[in-house]
């Protein structure tokens, strides 16, 4: 009963902005694969190997961006929550809650 919980809202709030960058560095993944061609790769079948890749490669990444993005968001909503209990506890501490 006596363990506390302790919260760093800013680096929360950090993670989450840190997140949504990492979303948007998965996002330009797409056009490093349109780059290449086969000329530049030099071999047809590794080419098309690595198209292969690239298009399954391009669904599983969508897919973790999404959860990549979602986790910045519940981190940088957890952060305003935490602050806004934090603030409304140290009200209710000094008393300022009460109606005059």
């Amino acid at each position: 009963m006596g363990e506390r919980l302790r919260v760093s809202t800013d680096d929360l709030h950090t993670v989450g902005v840190g997140l949504r960058t990492v979303a948007t560095e998965f996002e330009g993944l797409d056009k490093l694969m349109d780059s290449y061609d086969r000329r530049t790769v030099g071999h047809k079948g590794l080419y098309e190997r690595l198209q292969d890749f690239s298009d399954d490669w391009d669904d599983n990444r969508n897919k973790m961006i999404k959860e990549i993005e979602g986790l910045g968001t519940i981190a940088k909503e957890a952060a305003k929550a935490y602050v806004q209990l934090d603030t409304a506890l140290y009200q209710a501490l000094i008393g300022k809650d009460k109606k005059r």
